[in-house]
């Protein structure tokens, strides 16, 4: 009788038969919904005695919002998945682009220097980084702009652009032009010539173009 309605149950529905049950814990500050990265899987689930962990795993990682997923079997016909959220190091514009509205124009970096490309982007407070979509640079720029901080102490960077040359902003609203060489001398005799004239209110809005030997220029 038992094997009767067991080959019942095939004969009707043989894929929910075979499919495993999957468990989640994902991240409270993930920004997508947990169906878009349950359908991201749902081909490899499809058969609970052919489970391949590792697939799944890179496949839940291809998402760009997800820092890291733990895969791992907890019965015969089911697995546990928890699912780790990207940091958000720094907010990442595209200065190739000539609009925001594009395809890799807008991103994110993490907390290891890597760049993340999400299609769903959201609000950050954090600093906000120009460069071009090169991984290697970024994670060079992603270095420095941790160095130039510290260099700061506690003058705040929000903003960040390398293209041709390095240019930072502070608050409130102060651009500092370091060039593209001896960029941590210049931001030391910046800091210097800042100290010496931030009682002027001027101070507030205006650009120090460091690119000169022993001394800047000043404009409002």
């Amino acid at each position: 009788m038992l094997a009767f309605i067991t080959w019942r149950i095939l004969e009707s529905e043989p894929t929910e038969f075979l499919k495993a049950e999957v468990h989640w814990e994902i991240d409270e500050f993930l920004p997508i919904d947990q169906a878009v990265l349950a359908d991201k899987i749902q081909s490899l689930i499809q058969d609970k005695y052919q489970l391949n962990l590792h697939e799944i795993k890179q496949i839940l990682e291809s998402e760009p919002w997800v820092g890291t997923a733990h895969v791992e079997r907890l019965f015969w016909n089911s697995i546990q998945v928890n699912i780790e959220s990207q940091d958000i190091a720094m907010r990442w514009e595209n200065t190739n682009c000539k609009t925001k509205n594009k395809i890799d124009c807008m991103g994110y970096i993490s907390s290891t220097g890597d760049l993340f490309i999400p299609k769903t982007i959201i609000s950050s407070e954090a600093v906000l980084a120009r460069s071009e979509a090169d991984q290697t640079k970024i994670i060079e720029l992603y270095t420095d702009y941790q160095d130039y901080q510290m260099l700061s102490g506690d003058m705040i960077i929000t903003s960040f652009s390398r293209a041709n040359i390095d240019q930072l902003t502070f608050e409130p609203n102060v651009k500092v032009i370091l060039g593209y060489q001896q960029q941590e001398q210049r931001l030391e005799r910046f800091i210097k010539a800042y100290s010496e004239l931030k009682p002027s209110k001027k101070v507030k809005q205006i650009t120090f173009d460091m690119r000169y030997p022993k001394g800047f220029t000043l404009s409002y």
